[in-house]
C-alpha cells in the first residue's frame, strides 16, 4: 500500500507540531516556539506542511519575503526523519515556490548536508556565497539562489 501526503497551509495551530518537528529534523538548529509563530505570522509570508493519512505533520516549509531587496526566503524546509526519501521536501519546496512572488528565491543550508543540497540543485538552486560559522556549532552556511525571472 503507498502512503498518502498532503500539502496544507500551516497556521499559528500548528506552532506546536511545527516545533516538535523542528526538534526533530533539526536536534542543532531548531527554531524556538517563539520563532516559529513569528515566522506562522509574517505578513506575505508561505508556509505548508505535509501530514500523513493520520493528518500527522510529518514535514514544513516556510518562506517569507524581502520586498526591498527583491528576494523571497525560504527560511525552513524540514521532513521529519522517519519520512525522508518519499518526496516531501521538493512537493514543499514547490508549493512555497509557486506561492512568493520575488524574482529571486534563496535560502540557506548546512555545508555538510548534502542530501538537502542535492534537493536544492536539482531544482535550479546554485551556490551563491558561503556564510562563515553561520550555525551556532561553527559551521559554514552556504547561501543558495534561484532566479526566477529578471527584475
Amino acid at each position: 500500500m503507498r502512503e498518502r501526503f498532503e500539502i496544507k497551509p500551516a497556521t499559528l495551530r500548528d506552532a506546536h507540531p511545527i516545533r516538535h518537528l523542528e526538534m526533530a529534523a533539526f536536534p542543532k538548529d531548531a527554531y524556538s516556539y517563539l520563532n516559529i509563530t513569528t515566522l506562522l505570522m509574517w505578513p506575505g509570508g508561505a508556509h505548508f506542511k505535509a501530514v500523513d493519512e493520520q493528518d500527522l505533520l510529518v514535514g514544513f516549509i516556510s518562506a517569507t519575503p524581502d520586498w526591498g531587496k527583491h528576494i523571497d526566503w525560504i527560511v525552513t524546509l524540514g521532513v521529519h526523519p522517519d519520512y525522508h526519501n518519499r518526496g516531501l521536501g521538493r512537493r514543499l519546496l514547490v508549493m512555497a515556490e509557486k506561492a512568493m512572488s520575488q524574482p529571486r528565491l534563496r535560502l540557506t543550508v548546512r555545508a555538510s548536508n548534502t542530501a538537502a543540497i542535492h534537493l536544492y540543485t536539482s531544482a535550479d538552486y546554485v551556490p551563491c556565497f558561503t556564510e562563515p560559522r553561520y550555525y551556532s556549532d561553527g559551521e559554514d552556511g552556504i547561501v543558495m539562489e534561484k532566479i526566477r525571472f529578471a527584475e
